[in-house]
């Protein structure tokens, strides 16, 4: 309750969000998307029934879980009906993202008022939402790989027992987010960063002993977690699958059912691990030539030029119908943009005031870049959604950046007091245009039905379609 007292704020964001998350979660009663993909993986632990995918396991053993829990029949799971239950587990991924961004963007020493704003702005981003509205993974890959950092940071703050308990707690959490996509370690590549890089600045401050204990701390813990979720994912497929043409003969011969299935043939879990993840950056080599009509090149997504076609419903009897597009919120994407490019212009004087933050700025920078930039060299198809990661960090630049310079940052006063009417018009109006955004495409997050005018209406790029 104390807690709660003292920062109401960050309990009702996380209300909100679990509010918007699970708010009509089980409409549409159909297979969205990828769904048609993750249900069956969740159905196939169930049924010991051996499946490949060429992300880690971690997000499919989650829903798997969940799935079990829930009493969730395998051959619905495995079958063409849908499983709408199991969307409450990344809907609830994507609700604690929120709380954990304000706490990140606190750690970066933004004021109350600025990481609340954050927090909303990016509680009212529509692609999100609906990323984190389905069997999908990817809101507990950001969670994860989120919560990890926020942690580290934390553990700047500290010292002694409690610095190195949240160092291992960050450094699980980027074991969990490598375990869930790839894409994960550049969580823990973010970290190592930050900590070679205090290392340097405080290399007499900290003893050699804790040094080594830090890095081995950083190194075994994500490799151990990263091991684990391979050995409980080996420990349940042990029947033949639709996974089995990927694997190696002499794997496919451990498999119950398999025509070369042979019991006197053994495989130690190192051989079935190294033969795995061949397989599946094998598999990352075989999509190069693989197109999708919703698929966008990296360099579109901060302008997001190309949505992704999630669901379409039935025709009424009106004539509407309710459609589903991974769309971000423009006023969210785009303002982003146009703060950084106006922020370049900015005079001398009031870039004294983003002195304070240089560290946060230049940290969330390269956050960036290690989120955005490797995907230049990725030659497969992608998607929207491959920029959810990128741009969080590009949002909470821009909390920080525009914070900053209108006098946002200052905890000193009351939270609803401004240094001047301008300054607070301001923060209003950028959480009043993000609002009118979130709720003008919510019909297009949440399947809503619309008439073919109105759905032109929303379609505000002709790619959009």
């Amino acid at each position: 309750m104390k807690l709660l007292w003292r920062y109401p704020e960050l309990f009702l964001l996380t209300a909100i969000a679990v509010l918007t998350r699970c708010w009509s979660l089980f409409t549409p009663a159909a297979v969205v998307f990828d769904e048609v993909y993750f249900k069956v993986y969740a159905g196939d632990y169930l049924t010991g029934s051996y499946y490949f995918d060429p992300h880690p396991p971690l997000g499919k053993l989650l829903l798997a879980a969940w799935a079990w829990i829930t009493h969730q029949d395998p051959a619905t799971l495995t079958g063409g009906d849908p499983a709408v239950v199991l969307r409450v587990l990344p809907a609830i991924a994507g609700a604690l993202i929120i709380p954990v961004f304000y706490l990140f963007l606190r750690q970066l020493g933004a004021s109350r008022r600025v990481s609340t704003l954050g927090a909303a702005v990016l509680l009212l981003d529509n692609a999100l939402l609906v990323e984190s509205r389905f069997i999908l993974i990817d809101s507990m890959l950001i969670l994860f790989g989120l919560a990890a950092v926020t942690c580290f940071l934390a553990a700047r703050r500290h010292s002694g027992r409690l610095r190195f308990s949240l160092i291992a707690a960050s450094a699980l959490l980027a074991g969990l987010a490598a375990s869930t996509k790839w894409t994960g370690l550049t969580a823990l590549g973010l970290i190592g960063l930050i900590w070679l890089t205090d290392q340097l600045r405080r290399r007499h401050h900290i003893s050699w002993r804790t040094r080594i204990l830090e890095v081995f701390t950083l190194i075994l813990i994500p490799i151990l977690t990263y091991l684990t979720v391979f050995w409980i994912h080996f420990g349940l497929l042990h029947h033949s699958g639709q996974g089995d043409a990927f694997m190696s003969t002499r794997f496919q011969s451990t498999l119950i059912g398999n025509a070369s299935y042979d019991p006197s043939v053994h495989m130690s879990f190192w051989d079935k691990f190294i033969d795995l993840n061949h397989a599946m950056s094998a598999s990352e080599e075989g999509l190069k030539t693989a197109t999708h009509p919703y698929g966008s090149k990296w360099t579109s997504w901060p302008l997001m030029t190309r949505s992704v076609y999630y669901w379409q419903g039935d025709t009424a009897a009106n004539g509407t119908q309710g459609n589903i597009y991974l769309l971000g919120n423009p006023v969210i994407w785009w303002g982003i943009l146009v703060i950084i490019a106006a922020g370049a212009s900015v005079s001398s004087k009031s870039l004294q005031r983003l002195r304070p933050y240089r560290f946060a700025l230049v940290f969330l920078a390269i956050g960036y870049a290690m989120n955005f930039f490797p995907f230049s060299r990725i030659v497969r198809v992608m998607f929207l959604y491959h920029y959810l990661f990128a741009f969080i960090y590009s949002l909470a630049f821009t909390v920080i950046f525009l914070g900053a310079l209108a006098d946002w940052m200052d905890d000193s006063m009351s939270f609803w007091t401004f240094s001047s009417r301008t300054s607070r018009n301001l923060y209003i109006g950028v959480l009043a245009a993000t609002v009118i955004g979130f709720i003008y495409f919510a019909p297009l997050s949440y399947g809503v039905p619309l008439t073919p005018g109105e759905l032109a209406g929303h379609m505000w790029l002709p790619t959009w379609r």
